[in-house]
């Protein structure tokens, strides 16, 4: 089991750090974007994560984009995948999930056009996986918020982070031990993956993979 190598909450924690990194940027001025905010912080967990080794433990990671123009994600609601692979001697799984991001500023209310398109967007990714989440970017951080809770909401939401949700690390944490994530949602190469990301129509993907160092 993955638990025996204790690499979950170290891996984790450096997935967390990467991705904060992105949010001061966002306080510091310096991303205005939704598209920006994804494409760095995944950016980020890449430069973190390949080549991080950790009790034997060697992660690698990559992230495929498409640069091509138009936003593909608006027909299937995903912004991006994330597709983890552990290849260990006792424990080998391999699955993913979907996520939309939304970028909003903290006290502010959610527009209802917004936040019914958020719903429309949830509903497409869930029509692919139960596996899709919702990443909410403001300068209090990234909390993420599983599709299924915002679809189910029958009244709009003046706010997302009214929503239950999780801290990056402790969703990661999740994703690691197997409480989440699709085995749909895996390829066996990385031209597999550039196929997965096409049929998915998203335009971001992240790969990390764990392995013996």
């Amino acid at each position: 089991m993955i638990k025996a190598h204790g690499i979950v909450r170290a891996a984790a924690n450096r997935v967390a750090q990467a991705a904060e990194r992105t949010v001061q940027a966002l306080s510091d001025d310096r991303i205005e974007q939704e598209p920006a905010f994804t494409d760095r912080m995944l950016g980020h967990i890449e430069e973190a994560m390949n080549g991080f080794v950790t009790k034997g433990i060697k992660w690698e990671a990559k992230t495929l984009t498409d640069r091509a123009p138009g936003a593909q994600e608006t027909r299937h609601g995903a912004d991006f995948i994330g597709v983890l692979h552990v290849s260990l001697p006792d424990y080998t799984v391999k699955k993913g999930f979907l996520a939309q991001a939304k970028l909003v500023k903290p006290g502010a209310q959610f527009p209802l056009r917004d936040w019914r398109n958020l719903q429309d967007q949830c509903a497409k990714m869930l029509a692919l996986s139960p596996d899709s989440y919702v990443f909410i970017y403001s300068t209090l951080g990234i909390h993420v918020i599983p599709a299924t809770s915002i679809r189910a909401a029958r009244h709009w939401a003046g706010q997302p982070h009214d929503f239950y949700s999780r801290t990056v690390q402790r969703f990661f944490e999740e994703h690691f031990e197997s409480f989440i994530g699709d085995a749909r949602i895996s390829a066996p190469s990385i031209e597999a993956l550039e196929r997965l990301r096409q049929e998915f129509q998203t335009r971001r993907l992240l790969y990390l993979e764990a392995s013996l160092a």
